[in-house]
C-alpha cells in the first residue's frame, strides 16, 4: 500500500503556471458539463441543500451550540492503519454504515472543541453532487412517504442541505479540490479550495464524493487519486471534521479500480463509508442516464419518495441514502438532547 502524506507546504512549492495548466486540462477532459444554472457559485448566498435501511442500527450518543465561522487550525496529523483486503470485498459492504469507530468519535469531539457546527456538513463532489439535485430539496420541498423516520435528521441539519458549494462543480476532481484556484473572496490565498469551503461552512461532517472525473486519467497515473485522496482525508481530519467517503456508480476508469481504493482508504482511516455503488445496482440502467451522470424520475430536487418507482432512479436513491447516512451520524454522535423528536405522519412536506 502506497502511503504518501503531503501537507499544504508541498502544494505551495508547485509553480502556479503548472497548477493552472493541470486544472485547465482537467476541466477540458471532464465529462461533467455545466448546467443551465451557470458556473461559479457565490458563497455569500446561504440557501442553507438509499436501498431500504433495514440494516441500519441507530444508537444515540454529542452537538452543542451552532457556530457559523471557524478559524482553520490543524490538530495533530491523523494516522491510518494499512489493511490487506480481497479485491471485491467492497461490493458487499453495507450501503449505510452500521457502526462508528472510536477514531471517528475522537475526530468529532476534537471538532466540537474547535468550535465546529454540529448541525453542518459540507459536500465535496462533481456535477452529480451539485445544487439543486443533491440534498437541496430537504431545505425546501420534499415528500418522505414511508421514510418519515428520517424527519428528525432533516430538522437537525436544516440549513445545511441547500448550501451552495464551490467544492461541488462540473469537472471537480481530487486535484482541483486541493488547488489554490477558483476560490471566493471569503478566504485567504493560503487556503486550498477544500479549506476555503470548510472555512465558509464550518462543518462537523464532510461528504466526499470524488473519483468520477479522476477516472479519465486514472490508468495513465493511478497513484495520483490515492495520493490526493489521502491529502483530502488527512486535512479534513486535522480540521476536526469527520470525512464520509462515498463509492461512485460509474466506471470511467474502465476496470472498477477506484471504488475498492475508496473503500480501502475508509477502512485504513477508520472513517464511514457510504457504499452508494451498491445501492445503485438494482436501479434502472444502474442509476445512470449515460456513462457517468445519474438519472432521475422527477427532476430536481429529486426528493419525492411517495411512490416506490421514484427510487428506481439514481438521483432519488442518492438523496435518500445520503439522508440515511446523515441520520446515522446524528444518532451516533449528536447529544441525544439535541436530536429532534419525530412528530409527523407518514408523508412530510416542507416549504420555507
Amino acid at each position: 500500500m502506497l502511503t504518501i502524506h503531503h501537507g499544504k507546504a508541498f502544494f505551495r512549492k508547485l509553480p502556479l503556471v503548472l497548477l493552472i495548466l493541470i486544472s485547465s486540462l482537467t476541466l477540458f477532459i471532464s465529462g461533467c458539463q455545466k448546467t443551465a444554472s451557470g458556473s461559479a457559485v457565490s458563497l455569500q448566498t446561504t440557501v442553507t441543500q438509499p436501498v431500504e435501511a433495514t440494516e441500519l442500527v441507530v444508537v444515540t450518543n454529542p452537538p452543542t451550540q451552532s457556530v457559523e465561522t471557524a478559524t482553520i487550525t490543524a490538530t495533530s496529523l491523523p494516522t491510518s492503519t494499512p489493511t490487506e483486503l480481497p479485491p471485491d470485498y467492497w461490493k458487499d459492504l453495507p450501503v449505510i454504515p452500521t457502526e462508528i469507530s472510536d477514531r471517528v468519535r475522537e475526530i468529532y469531539q476534537t471538532g466540537q472543541e474547535m468550535g465546529r457546527n454540529p448541525r453542518r456538513f459540507t459536500k465535496v463532489g462533481d456535477c452529480n453532487s451539485q445544487h439543486p439535485d443533491f440534498l437541496s430539496g430537504f431545505d425546501h420541498v420534499y415528500y418522505l412517504g414511508k421514510y418519515s423516520y428520517l424527519q428528525p435528521a432533516i430538522d437537525y441539519f436544516k440549513g445545511s442541505f441547500g448550501i451552495l458549494s464551490q467544492t461541488t462543480n462540473p469537472g471537480m476532481n481530487t486535484a482541483r479540490v486541493l488547488s489554490y484556484l477558483w476560490k471566493t473572496e471569503d478566504c485567504p490565498s493560503t487556503d486550498t479550495l477544500l479549506e476555503c469551503q470548510y472555512r465558509v461552512d464550518n462543518p462537523s461532517f464532510s461528504i466526499i464524493m470524488l473519483g468520477t472525473n479522476d477516472g479519465y486519467y486514472h490508468q495513465a497515473n493511478p497513484e495520483s487519486f490515492e495520493r490526493n485522496m489521502r491529502a483530502i482525508i488527512e486535512r479534513t481530519i486535522e480540521l476536526g471534521i469527520v470525512p464520509i467517503l462515498a463509492t461512485k456508480v460509474d466506471n470511467n476508469e474502465g476496470d472498477q479500480s477506484i471504488n475498492p481504493l475508496i473503500a480501502q482508504l475508509a477502512a485504513e482511516y477508520e472513517i464511514p463509508l457510504w457504499n452508494f455503488w451498491r445501492a445503485a445496482q438494482p436501479l434502472a440502467n444502474g442509476g445512470l442516464r449515460d456513462h457517468e451522470h445519474l438519472n432521475s424520475g422527477s427532476g430536481p430536487p429529486a426528493t419525492d419518495f411517495r411512490m416506490d418507482i421514484s427510487l428506481s432512479y439514481g438521483k432519488e436513491m442518492k438523496n435518500l441514502t445520503a439522508l440515511q447516512v446523515l441520520d446515522f451520524m446524528m444518532r451516533e454522535l449528536a447529544d441525544p438532547e439535541t436530536i429532534p423528536t419525530l412528530a409527523v405522519t407518514a408523508e412530510t412536506t416542507l416549504e420555507p
